[in-house]
């Protein structure tokens, strides 16, 4: 008899076990993968419907990109630079005038274009209206228009989302029939009718949710979020804007978190859907609660950094985090690495929040090794072209700003920060 028994508790633990896993690996997704996953889910479970925001109804804030491969020690990361990176929308594109058309007539169409370029990257006035306005026909504007739209970042100069998104995919190679279909159907996807989605795009549950997470990670807007890398841009997960007292707060961006709703079906062979469309509608409840946990904790301890830039970021790790919020390290450090803060001007991976290093400064206080990196830049930044400054002297200087550290410390930052040493510079100047 006790045979039996021990093989059901053991049936139950890998049950658990499983179930725990899909829970754990919600942390691990961005909105994007969130939405193509559900979306999956919803195909094959007829209990469950997945509604997603478009970004039409819900255009993304201004602001422009940073990737998390531009962090300091990779790439000399550093917030406050961020402006210098950014041109803005109207200077890229007339720039690019001169050198895309030489003939006057081409030329005096273009600059109609541009004059009807909204901040979005959208076009803001219809193609008889540009024509009318370059005094030419419709056909001819639409010719120069192609032009414009197979320039970077792509996406500009779309008359609609679908568009906007089809211009992306073209570029990438991914505008297949399935994709194009898709697109002509945004409407359906954002209400949830997976069952339509499957019999238009002629794709099984798991290729469409694939389709969503693609489609979900593209630029809807790609002119609001201009910059230099184009390539790396896609909607924030969580939002950082002041309250009315000054403080910091973080919000879920519901431009692009996906939500669940529970169908009700009086057929009894429905109930193992309904189970988990429900078990899914708490595990997403409970996973946004735990985001906005970690990333309001981080936010209030680095709001100097928000404040002030990188040279006040401080140091953290995911293991302090999750000891003051009772957490698992693995379990923020699933958190932090794949989600994107939109904060005021810019978006910044969560990750950018965790700074690496630990360095003693006057008064007891610390410095993060990315703010060090960004500090060392600031006054490499300032320094006369013909008398670099040595290691020896970055470090009287940092002295004088109440950080003390030895030499070989911040050669080693300067060198994570891409910055070469002062005879090297020196050469170069």
């Amino acid at each position: 008899m006790s045979a039996p028994g021990l093989h059901r508790v053991q049936h139950l633990s890998l049950r658990l076990s499983q179930t725990m896993q899909r829970a754990i690996g919600l942390l691990q997704l961005d909105n994007a993968e969130l939405s193509g996953l559900l979306i999956e889910e919803a195909a094959r479970n007829p209990a469950l419907t997945v509604t997603l925001t478009m970004p039409d109804e819900a255009p993304v804030r201004r602001g422009f990109w940073v990737t998390p491969g531009a962090l300091a020690g990779a790439h000399g990361f550093d917030p406050d630079s961020l402006g210098a990176q950014a041109a803005g929308l109207h200077d890229h594109v007339q720039a690019q005038i001169g050198m895309m058309f030489s003939n006057p007539t081409d030329r005096r169409i273009a600059e109609a274009f541009l004059a009807a370029l909204d901040p979005s990257g959208w076009l803001g006035d219809s193609l008889s209206e540009v024509a009318r306005a370059a005094g030419c026909r419709e056909e001819v504007a639409e010719a120069v228009l192609r032009r414009w739209q197979g320039r970077e970042p792509a996406g500009l100069f779309a008359r609609s989302l679908s568009e906007c998104l089809a211009l992306q995919l073209s570029e990438a190679n991914a505008l297949d029939t399935p994709m194009r279909v898709l697109l002509d159907h945004l409407p359906a996807l954002a209400r949830g009718d997976t069952a339509l989605l499957l019999a238009r795009c002629g794709v099984n549950a798991e290729q469409l949710g694939r389709m969503v997470t693609r489609l979900r990670s593209l630029d809807p807007k790609p002119g609001a979020q201009f910059d230099t890398s184009p390539a790396q841009r896609r909607a924030p997960d969580l939002l950082v804007s002041r309250d009315d007292r000054g403080q910091w707060q973080v919000s879920l961006n519901r431009a692009t978190t996906p939500e669940v709703q529970i169908v009700h079906l009086a057929d009894p062979a429905s109930k193992d859907g309904l189970a988990t469309a429900r078990w899914l509608e708490r595990t997403l409840s409970r996973r946004n609660q735990m985001i906005l946990r970690v990333a309001g904790y981080v936010i209030a301890a680095q709001h100097e950094f928000l404040d002030h830039g990188a040279t006040r970021l401080k140091p953290l790790t995911s293991a302090e985090v999750g000891a003051a919020l009772g957490l698992h390290e693995t379990t923020v450090g699933r958190i932090r690495n794949g989600l994107m803060v939109q904060v005021p001007g810019r978006v910044l991976p969560l990750l950018a929040f965790f700074g690496r290093g630990r360095v003693a400064c006057d008064g007891g206080a610390t410095l993060a090794g990315d703010a060090i990196a960004g500090l060392i830049e600031r006054l490499v930044r300032a320094e006369h072209p013909d008398a670099p400054l040595t290691d020896t002297q970055l470090v009287a200087a940092l002295a004088d700003r109440g950080v003390s550290l030895s030499r070989r410390t911040l050669t080693n930052w300067r060198n994570r920060a891409g910055i070469a040493p002062a005879s090297d510079r020196k050469r170069a100047g």
